[in-house]
């Protein structure tokens, strides 16, 4: 209805929308010619592949990363210093629990943290995915499985982190990274795709820019 008030009133053929239409247009167009170019081009081969990874093996090495599960006392935002002190008194708590050797899921459920729905798993982060420098720090000073952190906070509450599992730097074989290497490969692909077409049609084509003259750029013999 809106649309068909629209066109009662001309809107539709605004010299502005018109333009804007137009450039849709030829975006879209142009969009689809290139889905099609790319279809057109065979698969990268399997030596490709693998020889792109090996050139790059850097884009697909793992930084070292920790499991770890929290036991964590939520503080409401804006709360004052008795509330995180209370806070805290619970997580030392909590934390003399594990030390003494409870399971950790029995203890985080003790907590009110998301992890206690998850059994006490926080999760596999590597540096500088902590969000807080002083959680971190806490976390890579876990030395083997089953460490307890002192307690620790953050903007959220306090509480301690339990390192579950740790993972040295790698670089993963080819064969367990086959779908991120081509995601890898693709951009590049796509780009020669565009630069193969633009060379084709500027050698197919006829047209002449002008050099502001009126003449064909190039050429000053021809008078204006």
């Amino acid at each position: 209805m809106l649309f068909q008030e629209a066109t009662r009133r001309g809107i539709p053929q605004d010299a502005e929308i018109r333009r804007q239409v137009r450039e849709l247009e030829e975006r879209l167009s142009i969009q689809a010619l290139l889905a099609q170019e790319e279809k057109a081009v065979p698969a990268p081969t399997e030596a490709e592949s693998r020889a792109f990874y090996e050139s790059h093996l850097e884009r697909f090495a793992q930084p070292e990363r920790l499991r770890l599960a929290r036991a964590w006392v939520m503080v409401p935002p804006g709360s004052g210093r008795p509330v995180w002190e209370q806070a805290r008194q619970r997580a030392e708590a909590l934390r003399k629990r594990l030390v003494a050797g409870e399971p950790v899921a029995k203890v985080a459920a003790a907590g009110d943290g998301p992890e206690r729905a998850r059994g006490g798993e926080w999760g596999l982060l590597a540096r500088g995915e902590f969000g807080n420098a002083e959680l971190e720090k806490a976390a890579l000073a876990l030395s083997h499985p089953g460490a307890v952190s002192t307690v620790v906070q953050d903007a959220t509450g306090v509480g301690v982190l339990v390192l579950q599992e740790r993972r040295l730097a790698r670089v993963p074989p080819f064969e367990e990274v086959r779908e991120a290497v081509a995601g890898q490969m693709a951009p590049g692909a796509q780009r020669r795709v565009f630069e193969q077409l633009l060379t084709r049609l500027r050698a197919a084509s006829s047209v002449q820019l002008s050099d502001g003259t009126g003449s064909p750029a190039g050429n000053p013999d021809v008078k204006p």
